[in-house]
């Protein structure tokens, strides 16, 4: 049995260790995943006026903060009792700040933080070595790999690789993303228009238009490096299709296309975009079984859950109605654009959300409580006052992290792009996962939360004109307030960030004041520890099984180059920085009393 530690896991938010047990055959048996940064918020809010929340917890993160000012902004809506008449300007400018922001945080993980580890050498390895014999289709392959993803000042064996066409290409479309936030929002990060009631901005028709061009020059991007489809084309026949089946049935079409008239040249100029070139090499079921390639990288065999029963997909629905004014706090089904709910893994069968059986668990986590799990609205972020107990490396019985461990009904919960469009029952996400559990195979995996991240991006920046389409100038953006109703009341906003569900729950005093504000984001339910019933995380499930070094350990296991921690772990996209919050324990700073009224 050998150990093999990644610490810290890098190209992601914040600080996260990963440590697996691997057997003599190079298979992952057990994980464990830690989170190592020890930050605070939720504690600080304590005592303040509730409407500060919006503005303070986007300082959370600097690449979601969008999500969070918005998530509290909905906790404050249902806190002062205004979630129901927010008018519709305010929903469709909020809709359209998330929804660049949700493009732009993909773009940024599909090529920046992901995509570096598809020029991996060892796929130069397994591509182009003896083993599989390839030739000139493994030399393409690899060719295609290193010529679109290779990162940054990278060296392979020492010598230097020029920087991926389409990574470095991709950077500047974040940029454009950010300014069309900051047209509306102010700035960016760290928007400061979304408040209880509404937004504080009023965007002219100059102002929309000049959104509307940036939005435009950012799909010539996608038209010339990521979708070979026309986006329209695209999302009519896999987001808008009749059937899963419809919906693979044209993706399998359009690559065998492809193929057919390609040979062994897989660049973009034979019409191998980089999403259809993910779609066909990513997977051993869809290129080598499916469409007769003769290699994949197999990511369908790193990520899985071997066991269905602990695990479901989670989301809390996303982007208003902004036909009309106001929404329901609780995310009934469907009222949301992208819907929430629950789908269980064992068996894919959906579900609403009901959002009382959710629970934090502290067993596994650095923090005391007389109570090993609770309810959000009565959690608490104590740490443990023995500094003798954080080990960093203890056992998977013992306190290992500084992440909490969210469940929903007793089991782990899967959040983000690949839950959202299970549970939106999006046609072409939902026709692979049911392709991969027709075939024994788990329906999650590397493959499916990548190409998700992937479809989702093209469904929301269909969309993203809609939202833009529903603002009108001459109406109000927002509604007052009445202070009053803060008293001895409570809030919860449910939203989705880029990476997951996230989910805010703010209690206030008999004077308004804030008195509990609690914090769940996606990286605390995809990467948090072991809960007080022993259950994993959804990835320390997902690594039991790899192959360490992925490609079924083609050439044998390398635990040098941990492939198999590396796509897995990154395939969550984490974001550590969101998923940890403490409190001073000093008491040097605690709460001033004073009233607001």
């Amino acid at each position: 049995m050998v150990k093999v530690t990644v610490d810290p896991l890098t190209r992601i938010e914040g600080h996260m260790r990963v440590s697996a047990e691997v057997d003599s055959n190079g298979i992952i048996t057990s994980a464990q995943s830690g989170g190592m940064l020890f930050r605070g918020f939720e504690r600080m809010l304590q005592g303040k006026d509730p409407r500060d929340a919006s503005l303070h917890v986007a300082r959370i993160c600097g690449v979601c903060p969008i999500s969070h000012s918005m998530t509290a902004t909905n906790a404050l809506d249902d806190l002062y009792q205004v979630a129901e008449s927010v008018p519709k300007n305010g929903l469709a400018v909020r809709n359209f700040i998330q929804a660049a922001n949700t493009v732009a945080s993909h773009a940024t993980h599909i090529y920046i933080l992901f995509g570096p580890d598809l020029a991996n050498p060892r796929y130069r390895d397994v591509l182009t070595g003896s083993t599989l014999g390839l030739g000139a289709t493994g030399e393409a392959v690899w060719k295609e790999l290193l010529g679109r993803f290779a990162p940054l000042t990278y060296k392979i064996d020492g010598k230097p690789v020029p920087v991926g066409t389409s990574y470095l290409n991709a950077i500047p479309e974040k940029k454009r993303l950010q300014e069309a936030i900051a047209l509306f929002g102010g700035k960016m990060p760290h928007q400061a228009v979304t408040v209880a009631g509404g937004v504080t901005c009023t965007p002219d028709l100059g102002e929309i238009s000049k959104a509307a061009a940036i939005y435009l020059k950012v799909m010539e991007f996608v038209q010339n490096y990521t979708l070979g489809v026309d986006l329209d084309t695209w999302v009519e026949n896999t987001h808008y299709a009749k059937s899963p089946d419809a919906a693979v049935k044209f993706v399998i079409d359009h690559l065998s296309g492809l193929i057919d008239k390609s040979g062994s040249d897989f660049s973009r100029e034979k019409g191998w975009k980089d999403v259809e070139f993910y779609a066909a090499f990513g997977s051993e079921l869809v290129g080598e079984k499916l469409l007769g390639l003769p290699a994949s990288l197999r990511h369908d065999k790193l990520g899985g859950y071997s066991d269905a029963s602990k695990m479901c997909f989670m989301s809390y629905g996303e982007f208003y109605d902004s036909t009309k004014d106001g929404y329901t706090p609780s995310s009934p089904t469907g009222e949301r654009f992208l819907t929430s709910g629950i789908v269980r893994a064992s068996n894919l069968k959906f579900e609403d959300l009901d959002t009382t059986k959710i629970s934090e668990s502290i067993e596994c986590a650095f923090y005391e409580d007389d109570t090993p799990s609770r309810h959000p609205y009565d959690g608490t972020t104590v740490p443990i006052s023995d500094a003798s107990k954080i080990n960093l490396e203890a056992g998977p019985k013992d306190k290992y992290s500084w992440l909490k461990a969210p469940r929903y009904d007793g089991i782990a919960a899967e959040v983000g792009p690949l839950a959202r469009m299970i549970v939106a029952q999006d046609p072409l996400v939902t026709g692979l996962a049911k392709a991969f559990a027709d075939n024994g195979m788990s329906p999650a995996n590397v493959y499916t939360r990548m190409l998700a991240r992937m479809q989702e991006t093209a469904v929301i920046a269909h969309k993203i004109v809609d939202f833009l389409n529903d603002i009108d100038p001459g109406q109000p953006f927002a509604t007052p307030l009445d202070m009053r109703a803060a008293k001895d009341n409570r809030g919860m906003g449910i939203w989705e960030a880029p990476r997951g569900a996230l989910g805010h729950w703010i209690s206030a005093d008999k004077s308004g004041k804030t008195k509990n504000y609690q914090a769940i984001v996606p990286s605390t339910w995809n990467l948090g520890p072991r809960d007080e019933n022993g259950i994993p995380s959804p990835i320390e499930q997902a690594l039991v099984g790899n192959a360490i070094s992925g490609v079924d350990n083609i050439g044998g296991a390398d635990y040098t180059n941990p492939v198999a921690i590396l796509h897995v772990g990154r395939s969550y996209d984490p974001c550590i920085a969101c998923a940890v919050h403490t409190i001073d324990a000093t008491g040097k700073n605690a709460p001033r009393d004073y009233e607001l009224f």
